[in-house]
């Protein structure tokens, strides 16, 4: 071995105390150099992966918070459009119980108006047999001349317009 150290030059002893220091080097490096940065690396990939996972769990999070915004939004529609039609319906009933209320209304006034104009009538029909009794007792007075007197003359009009003073002058169809 030491032909051949000799013919290349090299120094044996050297060799071996590089060999050592190099075996030293490495085992000092794996320990306190090595290890440690894989450590790092091993926990910078797990916190990676950890974030990752954070990731998707909140992209997770964000897609189930849009359905459940989209289905509060479409329920919200289908309430406030079940509002809307309630009032609607509310609306219509209150038309139709005011529109009750005024016919209701409108019969009254017609009934009392034609309550009123028979009372009217009645009334014009006692004065016009009033003063055809005064006209006939006039009128008779004035061809008999004081045959028969006052009073019995008012009774015979009454007679006359109790049986048959009904239908005078006035056409009650009318």
């Amino acid at each position: 071995m030491e032909a051949i150290t000799g013919t290349l030059g090299l120094n044996w002893q050297g060799l071996i105390w590089h060999a050592v220091n190099f075996l030293v080097l490495f085992l000092l490096l794996r320990q306190f150099l090595f290890k440690p940065v894989v450590g790092m690396l091993d926990a910078r990939a797990q916190r990676v992966r950890e974030s990752m996972e954070q990731a998707d769990q909140a992209r997770r999070a964000a897609e189930q918070a849009e359905a459940d915004r989209q289905a509060l939004l479409a329920e919200t529609r289908r309430e406030a459009e079940q509002i809307r039609s309630r009032a609607d319906e509310q609306a219509k009933r209150i038309l139709a119980d005011a529109e009750a209320r005024a016919h209701e209304r409108q019969q009254q006034i017609e009934s009392q108006a034609e309550a009123s104009a028979r009372q009217i009538e009645e009334r014009v029909m006692a004065q016009v047999r009033l003063q055809l009794a005064d006209l006939v007792v006039t009128a008779v007075d004035r061809v008999t001349r004081g045959a028969v007197d006052a009073n019995a003359q008012r009774g015979l009009v009454q007679q006359f317009l109790t049986t048959n003073g009904s239908g005078v002058g006035v056409d009650r169809a009318s």
